[in-house]
């Protein structure tokens, strides 16, 4: 997508509904900037830290008796794609995953998004969520076609700058702790190329393998790319590969 013009520049099974696993923080981080001031304090639930100790979710490990602002549990989302952070802001935002379900359902309907389906904040499945899951099976993911990722990334990213600054950081400093930002796997694989990537989201599951929204900047226009399921979780850089192929391909 031409990110100055909206229009589809080149797409394929563009139209089908996917899991897209953490690109569902994109969605989560434009509610927390509408709806909570960045100071406000949080405290995680009980259920929150549990996710957070699961081994086979990216978290931050947010403990008991400690709160952590809204903004540094937004950079860990964005970021980092800490679940139990991301778990940690809906709750915030309206009180519990179901409610905060209604708020992106509502808010994805009202910018046309037909496609999307939404479980949780984090983009687990919704078992992941453990006493926080929704009525709905546990296998389920939220969804959504790769156009619509497109048109939702360009719709956050013009109303909130902020988030596009976010993913733009090659650092994250949480709880006294200095990292990497997943920014830094994307600007290492395109820095030989032609184009300038300036950030966007990751999303990895076991289920629906490795995704990737991207940001792209070349001979100064502003691009956006979706792949969704490139290969299994594990290859990283197939869905890397398939990107600059697009990219190659169409402009």
């Amino acid at each position: 997508m031409n990110a100055d013009t909206d229009k589809i520049l080149s797409e394929k099974n563009a139209h089908k509904p996917l899991a897209i696993a953490s690109i569902s923080k994109l969605m989560t981080g434009y509610l927390v900037l509408k709806k909570l001031p960045l100071g406000t304090q949080v405290q995680p639930s009980s259920n929150t830290m549990k996710i957070g100790e699961e081994s086979n979710l990216a978290s931050v490990n947010l403990v008991s008796n400690q709160s952590y602002s809204a903004d540094e549990l937004l950079r860990a989302a964005l970021q980092l794609s800490a679940n139990d952070a991301a778990i940690a802001l809906g709750d915030q935002v309206s009180g519990s995953q179901t409610k905060f379900v209604k708020l992106m359902t509502k808010t994805s309907q009202s910018w046309g998004l037909a496609s999307a389906q939404w479980y949780n904040a984090a983009g687990i499945r919704n078992d992941e969520a453990m006493d926080d899951d929704v009525k709905a099976p546990d296998n389920a993911e939220n969804k959504m076609s790769a156009v619509d990722v497109a048109l939702m990334t360009d719709n956050i990213l013009e109303k909130t700058p902020r988030i596009k600054r976010i993913v733009h950081q090659s650092q994250n400093q949480f709880d006294g702790i200095t990292q990497d930002s997943n920014y830094v796997l994307m600007k290492n694989y395109f820095k030989n190329t032609k184009y300038t990537v300036t950030g966007a989201k990751l999303g990895i599951s076991v289920k629906s393998g490795v995704s990737y929204v991207g940001l792209f900047t070349y001979k100064g226009k502003h691009y956006i790319t979706v792949v969704l399921h490139a290969d299994q979780y594990t290859n990283l850089s197939a869905v890397f590969r398939e990107t600059k192929r697009i990219l190659n391909q169409t402009i």
